[in-house]
This record gives C-alpha cells, sequence and structure tokens, in this order.
C-alpha cells in the first residue's frame, strides 16, 4: 500500500467565454492525494483532487473555476 501526493500546473486553450472567463490560453492547477493498493499483478488506486482554471489576468474577465473530483483506476502488470 501507498499514499501519495500529486501536483500539477499546465497550460491550456478554452474555445468558449463565460462569465468567469475569457477564452483563449489559461492554466490548469490540480493538488491529488491518492492511495494505491497492489494485490498480485493488480494495482488498485483511489485518488481525490482539486482543481483550479484561471487565465492569469492575461484577460478579462479572470474569476477562473474551482472543480473537485474523484478518480478509480487500476493497473495489471504484464
Amino acid at each position: 500500500m501507498s499514499i501519495y501526493a500529486q501536483g500539477s500546473i499546465g497550460p491550456m486553450i478554452t474555445d468558449t467565454e463565460t462569465e468567469r472567463m475569457a477564452k483563449g490560453f489559461a492554466f490548469s492547477d490540480v493538488l491529488s492525494f491518492g492511495l494505491s493498493y497492489k494485490i498480485k499483478t493488480i494495482i488498485l488506486d483511489l485518488r481525490y483532487g482539486v482543481r483550479h482554471v484561471s487565465n492569469a489576468e492575461l484577460q478579462q474577465p479572470n474569476s477562473g473555476y474551482n472543480s473537485t473530483n474523484f478518480e478509480f483506476g487500476f493497473l495489471v502488470e504484464l
């Protein structure tokens, strides 16, 4: 069993303008915490994370938006 934290910041392009954010170049920031558990050749993974998207004041509006997610996955070792 292992417990981990994961963080990332990456560029993205949005093709739709909303009342909270202009279309075009933006950034997606993610912070997640997870747990993985190995059973023989299968690894089960559970992860909870939060994500913030905004355009770093490059355009207006730039209120950005936040979301949370829960992920489940599995890996099979060959």
